[in-house]
């Protein structure tokens, strides 16, 4: 009996102890949790839910998504599907559980975020109601898109008319899953590249951006040799420094730190020097409080960079994250990233106007839900050439993670809806940092795609180059009778670049009225298209500022030439004077355009009075002012051999014996009429 006893009670003090051995784990694994400590905070909270196993205590520098880098290492204490399988119905354990897969999400591993996910779905499928979207996160992160669409739809079944944000986060999944699955997002004629460890060594390299030209970059690290005051407080190899490197014959090299007062012992990055190389601006953040991120500038006086001066409160509003600056081409507009009150969600895009002295002239503005979401928007590089935005975002349909966009903008002053660049641009990790060169065939761009050795097996920011084929543009249409809609064969269609570099190119329709040709990037074409008998048709063409190769379309509509007279409506003159008016120039101008189109035609330019007055009287008066017209025209650089002036006086009139003053009116008119038709002209 004292045997059964005792051992009742050692049976007892041994599961007391062992709960209270999970109690503490489970309370270590929060305070890791609190502090970021994710890869801890497993090592503890493994423990609860499988004894004996040993603790490995680390302590990695946190990164988020849109912030400098992360450290991350390749959990020794990971449990596999093969290895461990857990069905608790203890609510602790069940917690722990969840704190698990969270830690391993918010630690960027998604494989054992993947396996954990699934384990607390089959343990609490109701406790943690975003349990079931975090696990459909997971396989979108691991390119399992049909598995995780299925998970959101669930998530969206369960949320519908209960948690509207919820519902509209499983929504975007499954976007983002059908767009991942898109072979029209799978673009040709791309590729990024992983950059060798001139670039990518140490434990994070990131925020490429051209420094002053095409063959000189600037780029933010963290690696061995940083810039540290207390080598026995700080590991140079975790504080982030800006260097830059240069192009040559053999490859980028001769690595060093960016010139002027810039880096330091806090975390550097994201740099954009201006181009005219007066300013520059940066992200500085905190080692120790990762809230603590602003805007930096250095500015050129007398060939030396002064120091380093944090910008306004216009700004950098304490309190709130401000970073990842990009300027317009003047400088006059600061673009950058920022969760500071008043935006539509987590980090939002912003834009602030600059004085000369880069110094903002008013509060910024946020760029409106277009293109900022509930989610993260970061990382904005302005491609001026094409006056196009690029930047990252998780809250528009993507691949998983942060996915790049970009967003045009037009002679409106209006942005376009932001587009998805696709793969390979974009993977379902984290894509950032784009930025592209003037031709938009070289670039950059920041991911955590692929696992990293020198990061233990983890995953972390590296740097990858891009090279695109050049851009391929092709231009057809069809030229049509206007009155009928006939097509017009043997139309010639002239084509010549507006800004004179190259010279004119002509293109003839054949029998069905088609015409075709090839064009560059870049271009800036008047078209026009003429045929005898007709009057011509024109338009403008540019494949400046487009980004993508694109199959173009224009048709031409010609009118036939009438018979008689084509009155030119509003040519208005003083009181028996042949002076013309300003509004009356305004309208010969529009004549002038339409001789320099139908170049092949000479007109009469004829004017006309009312019956008022004597014949000899009004006879030199209407030759007086069709002259007028005609001096008017040959001052515009109308030939004058295609001009001729005719007075007609009263001998025309349209209303005989008007009597009201609206009549009178229709009887003082000018007009023009072709007299003569010429050979189409190249010129």
């Amino acid at each position: 009996m004292k045997r059964i006893i005792a051992l009742s009670f050692l049976f007892f003090i041994t599961a007391a102890s062992f709960a209270q051995g999970k109690r503490e784990y489970t309370e270590y694994g929060d305070a890791a949790y609190k502090n970021g400590d994710y890869k801890t905070a497993v090592a503890f909270y493994l423990n609860v839910v499988n004894k004996g196993t040993s603790i490995d205590y680390t302590h990695p520098y946190e990164i988020k998504s849109y912030t400098p880098p992360h450290k991350k290492s390749k959990d020794n204490l990971s449990i596999t599907k093969d290895t461990i399988t857990i069905v608790s119905s203890d609510p602790a354990e069940q917690y722990v559980i969840h704190q698990i897969a969270d830690c391993y999400r918010l630690n960027h591993d998604y494989v054992n975020a993947e396996i954990w996910f699934k384990k607390a779905i089959d343990n609490t499928p109701n406790a943690y109601p975003y349990e079931r979207f975090w696990y459909g996160d997971a396989l979108m992160k691991n390119q399992r898109y049909s598995a995780a669409a299925f998970q959101f739809e669930q998530v969206m079944n369960d949320a519908e008319k209960k948690d509207s944000v919820m519902y509209q986060q499983a929504k975007l999944g499954i976007a983002g899953c059908y767009l991942a699955t898109d072979t029209a997002y799978n673009k040709s004629g791309v590729n990024v590249t992983l950059l060798d460890s001139i670039i990518n060594s140490g434990t994070s390299s990131f925020a490429v951006n051209y420094y002053g030209d095409a063959n000189t970059i600037q780029f933010t690290s963290a690696r061995e040799g940083g810039t540290v005051i207390d080598p026995k407080k700080q590991d140079s190899k975790f504080i982030c420094d800006i260097y830059t490197l240069t192009k040559t014959a053999t490859g980028w090299n001769d690595i060093k730190k960016v010139s002027g007062p810039v880096d330091t012992d806090a975390h550097e990055g994201a740099g954009f020097l201006t181009f005219d190389r007066s300013h520059y601006f940066f992200t500085r953040w905190s080692t120790t409080n990762k809230n603590e991120c602003s805007i930096y500038v250095c500015k050129l006086l007398n060939d030396k960079w002064l120091s380093a001066e944090k910008l306004n409160d216009n700004i950098n509003l304490p309190g709130y994250k401000t970073m990842h600056p990009t300027l317009s081409p003047d400088g006059s507009v600061l673009y950058f990233s920022s969760n500071r009150p008043g935006g539509f969600g987590k980090m939002d895009l912003w834009y602030v106007n600059l004085d000369e002295d880069s110094r903002p002239t008013a509060p910024p503005v946020n760029m409106g839900p277009l293109i900022n979401t509930p989610g993260d928007e970061v990382t904005p590089f302005f491609h001026y050439y094409t006056a196009t935005l690029y930047f990252s975002s998780d809250g528009h349909p993507g691949f998983g993670g942060l996915d790049i966009f970009k967003s045009s903008f037009n002679s409106d002053s209006l942005w376009s809806a932001p587009k998805n660049l696709g793969s390979p641009f974009n993977s379902s990790k984290d894509d950032a940092y784009f930025v592209l060169e003037h031709s938009q065939q070289q670039g950059f761009l920041t991911s955590d795609r692929q696992e990293c050795k020198d990061c233990n097996g983890g995953a972390c920011y590296k740097v990858y180059a891009i090279d695109k084929d050049p851009l391929v543009f092709d231009l057809k249409g069809t030229v049509y009778n206007s009155e009928n809609s006939e097509v017009i064969p043997n139309a010639l269609i002239t084509v010549k670049d507006i800004r004179g570099e190259e010279e004119p190119f002509y293109l003839f329709t054949d029998n069905e009225g088609n015409y075709f040709t090839t064009l560059d990037e870049g271009m800036e074409l008047y078209l026009k298209a003429q045929k005898k008998s007709f009057f011509g048709d024109a338009f403008y063409l540019t494949t400046l500022g487009l980004t993508e190769s694109a199959h173009l379309k224009k048709d031409f509509f010609l009118s036939p030439i009438p018979q008689g007279d084509i009155v030119i409506p509003g040519i208005e003159y003083d009181l028996d004077k042949a002076t013309l008016r300003p509004s009356s120039k305004k309208i010969l101008d529009n004549l002038t355009d339409f001789l320099n189109l139908n170049n092949n035609l000479s007109v009469e330019i004829n004017s006309h009075t009312d019956e008022r007055g004597s014949d000899t009287y009004n006879m030199k008066l209407s030759q007086e002012r069709a002259k007028c017209c005609v001096d008017y025209l040959i001052s515009k650089g109308i030939a004058p051999e295609r001009l001729f002036a005719k007075g007609y006086g009263e001998t025309k009139l349209l209303v005989l014996h008007a009597k009201t003053e609206e009549e009178h009116q229709k009887n003082r008119r000018t007009a023009f009429r072709p007299i003569k038709e010429d050979a189409l002209r190249s010129k």
